[in-house]
Order: structure tokens, then sequence, then C-alpha cells
């Protein structure tokens, strides 16, 4: 079986995908518009040019095509938004490959945060107040708002926190003269989480995962640098299965949330793609790339094994500095974590990944920290 996977080229998601399907027995192809991380994998066998979805959606889709025919891929897979919305729309171009997914329009919704909003309440679960950004609403809004755009298409638009909606206006202005669609939405704080899910073509969860983020960057927001697994919240897990079935779901999705001081969980995104902390989970022993594969190829539904449940995540280049702001412990906990999680980029049975990306980058970064001290 032969699985092509597109990204921007330095996406760690797409690495832990192509370590997880070359695992199961995969034949593993990368797309993006230069060499990827994941194209460096062992796992990898070849790399293909796939022009940026945001640069030339039709050339994009080309490639892809071209791809397909070259490597006679019968899967594909696609790691950013912008390109996922719109391999969706043209799915049957890309044909004889397969796209993993239910309908166009299923997806559009799930990415769509307004309608992401209505359909958690729907299905029983919080969300923060999400409103768009038209006049009276920005004349209305009382307190500090979250400024983002509706969905990340035709671009990825930049998220913003701001005291005032008045002092939002400007990202405002800028989504929509770009050709998003702004919001505004309540800013959430509390423990980050998240429950994964795997949903058949009938609506019904055939893996399920909750974790929770122990660090983030930045704090309490941004990406989770340092997670783990923790024990099914029943209630959660009623409400996550309604909400993947209100939006006829197929395939993998992370729902992230934030439980605010009263402890309700509010939704905040429908990851319907490969996530940043997957490794938690292949970590644990739950292949979730190849059972997403298997089950999008029409074969028979996975068994879910039973997560490892002292496996730990770290994005160790991004946990460094988080701990470091919270002191020496902090850092020290970090250091100790790092030999026995699951890494986003790290593996020592494929470590050239991370050497090629880690090693540079420290140089970069020692570089501007001379520059700055002879300047």
């Amino acid at each position: 079986m032969r699985v092509l996977l597109v990204d921007q080229s330095r996406d760690r998601a797409t690495l832990v995908a192509a370590r997880s399907l070359g695992a199961a027995g995969f034949t593993v192809g990368t797309g993006a518009w230069q060499p990827s991380l994941a194209a460096t994998s062992r796992y990898a066998r070849r790399h293909h040019l796939v022009h940026e979805c945001e640069d030339d959606e039709d050339l994009f889709v080309a490639d892809i095509a071209r791809a397909v025919a070259e490597g006679a891929y019968e899967l594909v897979f696609c790691s950013y938004d912008v390109g996922l919305l719109t391999l969706s729309r043209r799915r049957e171009e890309i044909a004889p490959a397969l796209w993993p997914y239910a309908g166009a329009q299923e997806v559009w919704r799930a990415f769509d945060k307004l309608e992401l909003a209505h359909a958690a309440e729907a299905a029983g679960l919080a969300a923060p107040r999400t409103q768009l950004a038209d006049e009276a609403a920005l004349a209305s809004w009382d307190g500090p708002v979250v400024v983002k755009a509706r969905t990340h298409a035709p671009k990825r638009f930049p998220t913003h926190i701001y005291a005032t909606a008045e002092a939002g206006r400007a990202l405002v202005r800028e989504i929509r003269a770009e050709g998003g669609e702004p919001l505004l939405q309540e800013p959430m704080t509390g423990r980050m989480g998240a429950v994964v899910l795997l949903v058949d073509r009938d609506g019904e969860a055939l893996v399920e995962l909750h974790q929770e983020a122990v660090r983030t960057w930045p704090p309490e927001a941004g990406d989770t640098v340092r997670g783990r697994l923790v024990p099914r919240d029943q209630e959660l897990s009623r409400g996550m299965r309604r909400l993947a079935r209100e939006l006829g779901w197929f395939g993998l999705v992370q729902v992230e949330y934030v439980r605010d001081a009263s402890g309700t969980a509010q939704v905040t995104d429908f990851n319907g793609r490969f996530y940043g902390s997957m490794a938690l989970a292949t970590g644990a022993g739950v292949n979730l790339p190849a059972m997403w594969a298997q089950l999008a190829l029409g074969g028979a539904p996975p068994a879910s094994p039973v997560p490892r449940r002292t496996a730990g995540f770290q994005w160790l280049n991004r946990d460094l500095p988080a701990a470091r702001a919270q002191g020496a412990g902090a850092l020290l906990g970090a250091l100790a974590a790092a030999p026995v999680a699951s890494h986003s980029m790290w593996s020592p049975r494929d470590p050239a990944p991370a050497l090629r990306y880690l090693v540079p980058e420290a140089l970069r970064r020692l570089r501007e920290r001379l520059l700055r001290r002879g300047g």
C-alpha cells in the first residue's frame, strides 16, 4: 500500500505519520515545495515537488495528481488547512488515489470556527463565545477578545488577543482585505486538553484517547510542548462523539479544549488531520496514521489497542524555553523527561530528521546571539 504525505515542508506531525505508516508496512512518499522534514526520514521512499497551495491552487492540485501517477499512490494525506480544504473540494482530480475524508461540505463545516462553536453547543458541549466581526459586534464587544479568521482559507491568517475589540480592528480589516472572514472570540484560560477520535463512515468512534497538556508554549495558549494521556472523561467522551456525528466526520480528529475555572471543557479547535502531539498516541502503542489509512482504504475496522498510560510526549526544543521561563527546577524536569518521552522530531530509530533540523537551527540561534552581543 502506497501513501503520499503532503505538507509545507517543516511539519513535524507529517514526520510522525511517515514513521508510523512506514513501520506498519506502507510505502511512503512526501510532497512539498522543497525537500521536507518528513522526506529526510528513513521511512520516506521518494519526495515530489508540490507547490504551495496558497501560491497557486491549480498548480498545487496538478502537482499532487502528477505525484500520484508517478508513485502509484493509493491514498493522499495533507497536513495543513489550506491544502486540505482545497483537496476536499477537488478530490476527483487526484484520482485514482483516495482522499480519506467525508464530503467537502462536511470538511469545510468542521474547519469553520463559527460552525464548530454552533456544532459543539448542539452536541451539548461548551464553546467560547464566537461572533462574526461585523460593526455591531465590534461596537458591542466588552472586554478582551481574540481576533481570528473563520477558516484558514484562502491562506493561513494570524490570530491575536487584544484588550478591546477596538484594538483589534486593524487585524479584522487585514483578514477581510486578504479574502478571509474575521471572527471575535472570547479568550480562554485554563488547562489545555484534547480528545482524539478515529471515526468510521457510520460516525462511530473506533479509537478514543484523552490527553492533557502539562506545559504549553506560549503559556496559557499555543502548542502542547509536554503532554500525557489521562483517563477517559465519560461525559466529555459522549459529547465529543456527538460532535463528530453532528459534523458528519470521517477519519482522524483531535478536538482541543480548555478547562475553565469552573471545570467546564470549552471546545476551541477541531484538528481533522495529523496533529502536533500525535507522537503521544504512537508512543503509547496506538498507530493512528496506519489505522486511519487502513480504514480509508476500505479495510476491516482496526482493533484499538490499549494505550500504555505511562507514555508521555515532549517537543523538546520548545519545552526547554518554556521550562526555562519557569525556573531552574522546571528546566531540570524538562531535561529529565526527555529520555523517556515520545518526541515529535527525535527518534533513536530515525535520527536524521532531528539532526538535520536541530543542528542548523542551533547554529542559527547561536549566530543571532553573537550578533546581538557584537552589536
